[in-house]
């Protein structure tokens, strides 16, 4: 393996994808959407209160992915009590702070350049890998090897001097395709596109599932960032890895795209579970708060618990604006009733909600 790989350019030629080899998958994946979409907006408890807990599990998947050894409890204990020497929880939360970023971007302009260089900057920015280049595109060659001791290379990308104008026919893609294909197939295609052209030294894998659930949120596919992938590649990573290099050395385009549909599917059953586990849970424990203190402050507080299932008195307290010392006695009653439970420490004690956390894991 000797020479950079040489991209296609989008829109791909009509023979190179049968869509009907992935027909039943594209019906499947779509109807799951909607079907997830709708469970999120049916939620007794309001989305922005579950969502950045979502979005921080999210953030862990992708960056494990890369190797980032870290664990849940590790990053939303990292919200609490922060650690900033922590290199493998500094990834994953600037991965959270790049969607964050990507979303508000997409929410006022098209794709650009000028993205892609604002979430890669912020997915490097600190202590963690340091790339030569961070935020524009590489001029130097890159190249793709095994995750294991030997480090082989498996995959050249394109020469660096290509990389503007592959990414700039990549950009134009997603905001004006011409061609028929549904949303959730080009999403799948664009994914594929940007693991290849490899625009970035490093990071572009994070960068390349970030912008799965960007694209369909840019797309009107889904009303808000909420669309997790990267746990579902985690746990198929070799075939991921594995056909993405078929789409490079076969032109297997048609595999890679009914494995993605498969893995939409599969996610969508997955986190609709999990959605209706947290709304059993919320009605359940809210309906026994009120009954322990019939005051809106307790509302607060157990909604609060679920952005922040590792938390402190003082966290609640910023988020919800209820003094201090009325939070400490609200967070007692609802320990001594087992809804939460506390490390008792004497400073900085913490309080963990045990039954969302065994949800989210």
């Amino acid at each position: 393996m000797e020479n950079s790989y040489t991209a296609e350019i989008l829109p791909l030629a009509a023979d190179k994808i049968n869509q009907t080899f992935f027909f039943e998958e594209l019906i499947d994946a779509t109807a799951k959407l909607e079907v997830y979409k709708e469970k999120i907006k049916d939620s007794k408890l309001d989305s922005s209160w579950f969502m950045p807990t979502l979005q921080q599990k999210e953030a862990l998947a992708s960056s494990q992915l890369e190797g980032t050894q870290a664990t849940l409890d590790g990053v939303l204990i990292n919200q609490v009590l922060p650690n900033g020497r922590d290199i493998n929880l500094n990834e994953v939360l600037n991965y959270h702070q790049a969607t964050i970023l990507g979303y508000d971007y997409l929410s006022r302009h098209d794709f650009s350049d000028e993205f892609f260089f604002g979430i890669h900057k912020t997915l490097m920015e600190g202590n963690v890998r340091k790339p030569k280049k961070i935020g524009e595109y590489r001029t130097e060659q890159n190249f793709i090897g095994r995750n294991d001791p030997t480090h082989a290379i498996t995959f050249i990308p394109p020469k660096p001097d290509d990389v503007p104008f592959l990414m700039g026919n990549l950009i134009s893609y997603m905001n004006k395709p011409d061609d028929n294909f549904r949303p959730l197939v080009r999403t799948a295609i664009i994914h594929a596109q940007l693991e290849t052209i490899h625009p970035f030294m490093d990071g572009n894998g994070r960068v390349g599932r970030m912008l799965i659930p960007m694209y369909l949120f840019a797309q009107d596919q889904i009303d808000l960032p909420c669309f997790f992938i990267s746990e579902a590649l985690e746990r198929d990573k070799i075939r991921y890895y594995s056909l993405l290099n078929g789409i490079r050395y076969n032109g297997n385009w048609n595999e890679w795209i009914k494995f993605f549909l498969a893995t939409v599917t599969k996610q969508c059953e997955k986190y609709i579970d999990i959605i209706t586990k947290i709304n059993d849970l919320y009605e359940r424990h809210l309906d026994s708060a009120r009954s322990l203190a019939r005051s809106s402050g307790i509302v607060d507080i157990i909604n609060t618990l679920y952005r922040f299932p590792i938390t402190t008195a003082k966290q609640i307290s910023e988020v919800t604006d209820i003094p201090l010392s009325t939070v400490s006695r609200y967070l007692s009653t609802l320990v001594e009733n087992r809804f939460i439970y506390s490390d008792n420490k004497s400073r900085n004690r913490t309080y963990y909600y045990f039954d969302l956390l065994d949800i989210l894991r």
